[in-house]
């Protein structure tokens, strides 16, 4: 059997890697500058997407 990959996969994660090297390079506040850039004109305010996982530090040490 060939070893199939879906590219709709293959692509998420090449994405996922770009926005990582992004973030690395330019820093909070290059992230920041990106945000309020890729946004406007909007009327909400900007915010930097932060990925986390759910539930408390407490519950993931149990």
């Amino acid at each position: 059997m060939a070893d199939a990959t879906n590219p709709a996969t293959e692509s998420l994660k090449q994405e996922q890697q770009e926005q990582r090297e992004t973030e690395r390079r330019l820093g909070k506040d290059g992230m920041l500058d990106k945000a309020l850039k890729d946004t406007f004109p909007a009327s909400d305010p900007v915010s930097v997407q932060t990925p986390s996982k759910p539930g408390s530090q407490d519950e993931r040490q149990s």
